[in-house]
């Protein structure tokens, strides 16, 4: 089912209590209404609203124009993920609601963590240079660019650009991590498990002939 994330600027999205894909009612203390005419703008962003779900009747509450009850439902991190790196995409999970700027940067750091425990280099750009050498794959590439310019915006405030407080840019991220890990590791470990159920003359065979 498509997903559409969770924003005042809509009264469909995916409903982040039942994942459904459904119509969403606006209240607030005063009854039905549509923050979308009327936040932007706005200096006071403690208006409490309440979008409630058509399918489920579930209740999201948001403050001025973020999601702060649930907590954003992030994409289930890949198990492959290292100790280290799965931390961060945790925490990242947990403040995403309240500041996806701050998610962002934390997203980062996870995939320059992940790029140190492969290759050991000592930056993001020096840690994809040798990655592309030993032949990853394009779209693999691009996906660490992503992050790296994204994240990078959002750890540096003089480079913030608009797109960057965004939950639906958070969510990517998320999910780009996941791509990343299952393209530099489970892939990787599922290649190695098949090879090793060769019988051993057959794995000598080869050997030999790669000399």
């Amino acid at each position: 089912m498509k997903y559409i994330a969770p924003t005042v600027e809509s009264t469909k999205f995916t409903c982040p209590h039942c994942q459904t894909l459904s119509q969403h009612k606006w209240t607030d203390d005063d009854g039905p209404i549509r923050p979308m005419d009327y936040i932007h703008g706005r200096d006071d962003k403690d208006i409490v609203y309440i979008s409630t779900c058509n399918a489920c009747e579930q209740k999201t509450i948001w403050m001025g124009d973020k999601m702060v009850y649930p907590q954003f439902p992030i994409v289930e991190p890949n198990p492959d993920m290292p100790s280290c790196v799965l931390s961060l995409y945790k925490e990242a999970g947990e403040i995403c609601s309240k500041s996806p700027r701050a998610a962002c940067a934390l997203l980062r750091l996870a995939i320059e963590k992940l790029c140190n425990e492969l290759v050991g280099e000592d930056t993001i750009d020096k840690n994809i240079a040798k990655l592309v050498k030993e032949g990853l794959p394009q779209k693999i590439q691009q996906a660490l660019d992503l992050v790296r310019v994204i994240g990078n915006k959002a750890v540096h405030p003089a480079q913030i650009a608009l797109d960057v407080d965004d939950i639906n840019t958070a969510k990517t991220l998320f999910e780009l991590l996941n791509i990343i890990t299952a393209n530099m590791i489970t892939e990787k470990n599922q290649i190695e498990s098949l090879f090793n159920m060769l019988p051993e003359s057959a794995k000598k065979a080869i050997e030999k002939r790669d000399k």
